[in-house]
C-alpha cells in the first residue's frame, strides 16, 4: 500500500473559512493601496528620513512576515481551525483601514499638504499607516499569543528590510571598490571590435562618441552574485545527500568569480550592440536579458559539471540493486516498486514537468534579447517552436487520450478572465505598441496565429506541469515522482499559488496568485492535472479574444 503521507485521500482538504475571509480581506486591502495609492505610500518615509522604500522591499518584507504567520498556523492547527470572526477587532481594523483611504484621497487632491505641509502630511500618513498596522494582531483567533505572534511577524519583516538595505550598501562598497577595474577590463574587451576611438568622458562612462553608457553600480554584478549564491544554496541543501562537505562550498567562490568576469562580458556586449546593431536594443532589450543568460549559463553550468565530478558528489549506488531508485536501499525500493503497483496516479516525471518551462524560460530570454522594451516581440513564433518541440519529445509521459473536459475547469478559468481584467493594469500606450496589426496583414495574421497557439495551449501547458504538476508535489515531499497528482497540503496549495503569482512579475503578482488558486483548485476537483491546463488555457483564450474585439493587448 502506498504510503499514507502521500495519498490523495490521506489529508482531506479542511477550509479555514475564518481565516481564508480574513486572509482574503487583508490582500484585498494590500492591493487597494498597492494598485489605487501606490506612489503616495512609498513616499509616506522620506518624511523619517532620505530614504525611499521600493515595491519589491515591501513585498519581500510581507513575504517573510507572511511565512512566519503560516508556520505558526501549521503549529497551531486547531486554534486557527475553529477561529470565529472576532467582529469587535475586525471593526477597529476596517476603521484604521478607512481612515488611511480616506486621507489617501485627500492627499490625492492635495489638501493635506496645502493645509498641514508636505513633510506633515507625510508623518501624519505615517501614524495612519502605523495605526493601521496596529491592529493586525487583533485578527489573529482567540487563544493565540496574538502580541508575540505579531511582533515575531514584525521582527521577520524587519530584517528583511535590514537585510535589503545591508545588501544595498555592500553592493555600493563592492562597486567603489571593483568599478574602475571592471571598466578598465571592458575598455580591453571592446577595443578591437569598436570601430571608433574608445572614449572615456569619465571615470565610469565609456564607449565611442557615437554611443556610450555610464556604468553604476547596479551594473557591478551585485544582482547576479546574490543569485549565484541564492542558487547554489538552494542546490546544495536539495541535493545535500549527493555531495561532498566542504568540498561542495568551493562552488560559492567558484560561481561568484565566473558571474563577474561574465558581467564585464556581458557590458562590452552591451557597448558592441548599441554600436553596431541599434542603441534602443542595446538599452532595452540586451541590458536586462544578457544578465539572465550569463546567470544562467554560468549556474546551470556549474551545477551540470559538478555533478559529474567525484570531487564535489558522492558515488551513486548501484542502481540494478536498489530497483532504479538512486541512494536507496533495496528493501525501500522494494517498497517503492509495491506502493506503486497499488497507488494512485503519480503524474508525468520531474524531467516532463519541467523541461517545457525550461524551453519557455530560455526561448523568452533569447528573444528579448535583441528586443526593443514594450515592443511587440517578433520571435514570439521561436518560442512556440522551441515548447512544441519539447512537448512533442515528451509525449509518452502524457495521458492525453484519457483526459476528459470539465465543466468545473471551464467554469474557473471564466471567473479567473472576469478577475484578471478587473486586477490588471492596463495602459493604452502599452496595448497599442503591442497590437499585432503593426506587421501588416500577412505577417500581422501569421504572428497572432502563433501567438494563440503559444498563448492559449502551450504556455498553461508548460506553466501548469511546472506550478502543479512539479512544485505542488515537490513541496509535499522531497521525491515528488511518488506524490500523486492533486495531493493537498496547504504548504503546496499555498507555496505553489504564491509562486505562480512571482513568477509573472511586480506588477500582476496578485492578479496571478490569485489565478494560481483558481487552477489549483481546479486540480483539486477531481485530482487531474488537465483540468489545471484546461482552466488556464480558458483563461488565456478568452483574454486572447477580448484583446482581439477590443486592443487592450497588454492584458495577455
Amino acid at each position: 500500500m502506498a504510503s499514507s503521507a502521500l495519498t490523495s485521500t490521506s489529508a482531506p482538504p479542511r477550509p479555514w473559512r475564518t481565516v481564508a475571509l480574513l486572509a482574503a480581506g487583508l490582500a484585498l486591502e494590500v492591493a487597494v493601496l498597492d494598485r489605487c495609492f501606490g506612489e503616495q505610500v512609498l513616499r509616506i518615509p522620506e518624511a523619517f528620513g532620505d530614504s525611499r522604500w521600493l515595491r519589491k522591499d515591501i513585498l519581500v518584507a510581507v513575504l517573510a512576515a507572511g511565512g512566519l504567520l503560516f508556520a505558526h498556523a501549521r503549529s497551531h492547527a486547531d486554534a486557527y481551525r475553529l477561529a470565529r470572526l472576532p467582529l469587535a477587532r475586525l471593526a477597529v481594523h476596517a476603521a484604521a483601514f478607512a481612515a488611511l483611504v480616506a486621507f489617501l484621497l485627500a492627499m490625492n487632491g492635495g489638501v493635506p499638504q496645502a493645509r498641514f505641509g508636505i513633510d506633515a502630511a507625510r508623518w501624519i500618513g505615517g501614524g495612519l499607516v502605523a495605526a493601521w498596522l496596529a491592529t493586525l494582531p487583533g485578527l489573529l483567533p482567540a487563544g493565540i499569543r496574538a502580541r508575540r505572534t505579531a511582533l515575531a511577524a514584525a521582527g521577520a519583516a524587519a530584517a528583511v528590510l535590514a537585510a535589503i538595505r545591508l545588501g544595498t550598501t555592500v553592493a555600493e562598497t563592492f562597486w567603489y571598490v571593483t568599478g574602475d577595474s571592471t571598466v578598465w577590463f571592458v575598455e580591453q574587451l571592446i577595443t578591437p571590435f569598436a570601430g571608433a576611438p574608445i572614449v572615456r568622458p569619465d571615470a565610469l562612462t565609456i564607449g565611442t562618441e557615437n554611443f556610450n553608457v555610464f556604468v553604476g553600480a547596479g551594473c557591478s554584478g551585485y544582482q547576479g552574485i546574490t543569485l549565484i549564491i541564492l542558487l547554489f544554496s538552494g542546490y546544495l541543501w536539495w541535493f545535500r545527500r549527493l555531495h561532498r562537505f566542504p568540498h561542495s562550498f568551493l562552488l560559492f567562490p567558484l560561481g561568484i568569480g565566473l558571474i563577474f568576469l561574465s558581467n564585464i562580458v556581458r557590458i562590452a556586449a552591451l557597448i558592441l550592440v548599441g554600436i553596431w546593431i541599434s542603441p534602443t536594443i542595446a538599452v532595452d532589450g540586451f541590458h536586462s536579458q544578457a544578465g539572465w543568460v550569463a546567470f544562467l549559463v554560468v549556474g546551470l553550468g556549474i551545477i551540470a559539471a559538478a555533478s559529474r565530478m567525484p570531487f564535489f558528489t558522492l558515488p551513486v549506488e548501484d542502481e540494478h540493486a536498489t530497483g532504479g531508485v538512486p541512494g536507496s536501499t533495496a528493501a525501500t525500493a522494494a517498497a517503492v516498486r509495491a506502493a506503486s503497483a497499488t497507488a494512485p496516479t503519480y503524474g508525468p516525471t520531474v524531467a516532463a514537468c519541467l523541461f517545457p518551462f525550461l524551453a519557455m524560460l530560455a526561448s523568452t530570454i533569447l528573444t528579448e534579447l535583441f528586443a526593443e522594451k514594450g515592443t511587440l516581440s517578433k520571435g514570439y513564433p521561436l518560442r512556440v517552436i522551441a515548447i512544441a518541440a519539447v512537448l512533442w519529445n515528451l509525449r509518452h509521459e502524457f495521458r492525453w487520450r484519457e483526459a476528459t473536459l470539465s465543466p468545473v475547469a471551464v467554469a474557473l478559468g471564466g471567473l479567473t478572465c472576469v478577475m484578471w481584467m478587473l486586477l490588471a493594469p492596463s495602459d493604452p500606450e502599452t496595448a497599442a505598441s503591442l497590437d499585432p496589426a503593426q506587421l501588416g496583414l500577412g505577417w500581422g495574421s501569421a504572428w497572432l496565429l502563433m501567438r494563440f497557439i503559444g498563448y492559449m495551449i502551450l504556455a498553461p501547458i508548460a506553466e501548469e506541469l511546472a506550478f502543479r504538476g512539479f512544485l505542488a508535489r515537490r513541496l509535499i515531499s522531497e521525491d515528488a515522482e511518488q506524490v500523486p497528482i492533486g495531493s493537498f497540503t496547504w504548504l503546496s496549495f499555498v507555496g505553489s499559488s504564491l509562486a505562480f503569482g512571482l513568477f509573472h512579475g511586480a506588477q500582476l503578482w496578485f492578479p496571478a496568485t490569485l489565478a494560481g488558486v483558481a487552477f489549483a483548485a481546479a486540480l483539486y476537483h477531481r485530482r487531474k492535472l488537465v483540468d489545471a491546463i484546461v482552466a488556464h488555457a480558458t483563461t488565456n483564450a478568452l483574454l486572447g479574444f477580448y484583446a482581439v474585439f477590443t486592443g487592450a493587448w497588454d492584458l495577455g
